[in-house]
């Protein structure tokens, strides 16, 4: 998930293993591990705390991706960057496409054929097109049209605005966004606004997505590679992230608790929070072309490297393996005490990555 911490050749260690706490933030998100514990505590990890992944997975893609291709101008950066992507959303896609045929079947009441079970062909082709282009495939893959769609936005703000231009152009989408989101409550309040953005809802789920969300965090990332290459030097302080983070906590309970909430991806907050942790982390670690402090096995290198993006696209295959156990089995424990879940579909996913990818090497040697 994300491009590869790479820079020349080299990578960054804190990057990389960011990475991993990043992926196990979206699994957060999805099992929420706290719930069965503290419905705050748990509220705070996956819907505060926890949305600092995707946006991290943005950063890291403007920061090797969108910065090289608008500093050299070759946009075949980009379109490589946008082809391996297609690859991977096609390769998900198909394997969770049982799932959805069978959600489909089921919402058709277990009909073969009829009406019931062949929708209008329009209606059919919108939900596909704006499946495919903005809510994913399935639920969790949002992610990988977003970050398509946003690069191309980024890339094209760039040429056309230059830097000062495209981030005033993202930084007001990335508003129009919260509108559509955290702070929807107060669009409900205006009449004018409400019709606009349930106009938006008929074309897209939620305003976190390729347009409104990605571009900023995708900007931001290619700003402090351009600041790093320029050798600009700041103050980073631990302290202040984390002040900053408590305020998005702050920020979030108070939306909570407001009713304003419509979804609880996008905070004010959120891009100066970035702003201060991904600035630590590119600074923060090791940077060689040998991969030195890293796994010296090929195998163990490639799980490390490639881990957090399989772990992010198969987690929720293991949700629906351990929730078809519970199921199989009667013992309702094993999703109703959350943090067991949460462990039971990790570990489990790890497990059988690891797995893989050692069958794999193994065939191939």
């Amino acid at each position: 998930m994300g491009q590869d911490a790479r820079d020349n050749n080299a990578r960054i260690k804190s990057l990389d293993d960011f990475k991993w706490i990043a992926a196990f933030l979206v699994a957060a998100i999805h099992t929420s591990p706290l719930e069965s514990v503290n419905e705050a505590a748990d509220f705070l990890l996956t819907r505060v705390i926890a949305r600092t992944a995707v946006p991290f997975f943005f950063m890291i893609t403007g920061y090797f991706v969108l910065h090289e291709a608008y500093r050299t101008g070759d946009a075949g950066k980009v379109k490589r960057f946008l082809k391996k992507l297609g690859k991977l959303y096609l390769a998900v896609t198909l394997c969770y496409l049982p799932v959805q045929l069978y959600r489909l079947y089921r919402m058709a009441g277990g009909e073969t054929f009829g009406e019931a079970w062949v929708p209008r062909t329009a209606e059919m082709l919108f939900q596909v097109v704006r499946a495919v282009f903005f809510d994913g495939t399935y639920y969790h893959l949002w992610y990988l049209p977003a970050v398509g769609l946003g690069l191309v936005l980024a890339l094209g703000g760039l040429k056309r605005l230059g830097v000062k231009g495209a981030l005033t152009g993202a930084g007001i989408l990335y508003l129009l966004g919260l509108l559509g989101d955290s702070y929807y409550g107060l669009t409900e309040k205006i009449p004018v606004l409400r019709a606009c953005y349930d106009g938006l809802f008929r074309i897209f789920s939620y305003t976190r997505n390729g347009i409104f969300f990605a571009p900023l965090f995708l900007l931001l990332g290619a700003l402090a590679a351009d600041e790093k290459k320029r050798g600009v030097k700041k103050q980073k302080h631990g302290i202040v992230i984390l002040m900053l983070l408590l305020m998005m906590c702050g920020e979030g309970l108070l939306l909570r608790r407001a009713g304003w909430q419509r979804h609880d991806s996008m905070y004010l907050l959120l891009p100066f929070v970035m702003i201060s942790l991904f600035a630590l982390l590119a600074d923060g670690g090791a940077k060689d072309k040998k991969g030195g402090g890293r796994p010296a096995d090929p195998m163990r290198k490639s799980f490390y490297e490639k881990g957090p993006m399989l772990l992010y696209c198969a987690h929720p295959a293991m949700i629906l393996a351990v929730r078809g156990a519970a199921k199989i089995t009667g013992w309702g424990f094993l999703y109703e005490c959350s943090p067991l879940y949460y462990l039971l579909v990790t570990g489990g996913s790890l497990g059988l990555i690891y797995l893989g990818m050692m069958l794999l090497y193994r065939k191939t040697e």
